[in-house]
């Protein structure tokens, strides 16, 4: 409940603070919107799709070849419970979500882990290409996580192929869900996954422009990606701060004023967290009521 309260605050805190360094520009921001709402819709249009290809991207990793409109329905709710949440919990959503369609717990368990491990090598495979095209990357910023993405794969791979260790139920059947995936199938996602995070850039290409700032789509997905790279680091409910720092780092180091870039990164945090409250409730509401049904059918089945 504490951070359901905390992240609103703090990202009004954040607008306010944008206000004073930059109300000139927050007016014509404004303004900008107003006049032209068909970028706006756009740049959510790119945003639910780089989700469309996260389901994608998850597709060949989840068992029994789940239906693609569910696995986006699972993100979609996964989404929403991340943000409304006072843990963040999608990912046990999407776990609970496939186990409760007949998939296993393992299995469920492996499919989530591989897909969070694709769209994490998608993020710093995007993340590098957009930083070299956009002629302003630090490499030694990115080398921490990426090395930690790597152990995460090494670590995988070692428990995939640990086939003399004695495991529980659930952790042999995961294990042996990770040992059956193709890596062509990782390759694939990771690859989704890194369009998946070039589109999801959009919203602070629109911001950008908005605020009447000079980015261009290379440096507007090195930011994007950086801004959440950092804020797997917990030092915030939701990111607070860490996101923003992330970006003015990528931006500021692209030549946008401080002020400018400040208010681009808050007010694109500030969309997706509506974004996530508004256009992904339905979805989180969907999955909750079938799994209300799904509940009252067990215990009517055990009644009789």
């Amino acid at each position: 409940m504490l951070r359901a309260l905390v992240v609103p605050a703090g990202l009004l805190a954040l607008l306010g603070a944008a206000l004073a360094l930059r109300p000139e520009g927050l007016r014509e921001a404004a303004l900008y919107a107003a006049r032209n709402p068909a970028g706006l819709l756009a740049a959510l249009a790119a945003y639910t799709g780089a989700f469309g290809l996260r389901a994608l991207a998850w597709r060949p990793l989840a068992p029994g070849r789940a239906p693609l409109r569910r696995l986006f329905s699972l993100i979609m709710a996964a989404l929403f419970l991340n943000h409304a949440a006072p843990a963040k919990a999608g990912d046990l959503a999407r776990v609970c979500g496939l186990a409760r369609a007949g998939a296993g717990w393992g299995p469920a368990a492996s499919s989530v882990a591989l897909a969070r491990l694709a769209d994490l090598a998608g993020l710093l495979l995007a993340l590098a290409c957009a930083w070299a095209l956009a002629g302003g990357a630090r490499w030694g910023l990115v080398a921490a996580p990426a090395a930690a993405v790597v152990l995460a794969a090494l670590a995988g791979l070692a428990f995939a192929r640990s086939r003399r260790l004695p495991l529980p139920g659930p952790l042999a059947a995961a294990r042996r869900s990770l040992g059956q995936t193709r890596p062509r199938a990782l390759l694939a996602a990771t690859g989704l996954a890194a369009s998946a995070w070039a589109l999801e850039a959009g919203i602070l290409v629109y911001v950008a422009r908005a605020l009447g700032a000079e980015v261009s789509l290379a440096g507007a997905v090195a930011a994007t990606c950086f801004a959440v790279l950092v804020t797997a680091v917990p030092l915030a409910p939701g990111g607070l701060g860490t996101y923003e720092a992330g970006m003015v780092l990528v931006l500021a180091g692209l030549g946008v004023p401080a002020g400018t870039a400040f208010a681009a990164a808050a007010v694109s945090h500030a969309l997706k967290y509506l974004y996530a409250l508004l256009g992904a409730a339905p979805f989180a509401a969907a999955e909750g009521a079938a799994a209300l049904r799904g509940g009252r059918g067990a215990r009517g089945a055990a009644g009789r």
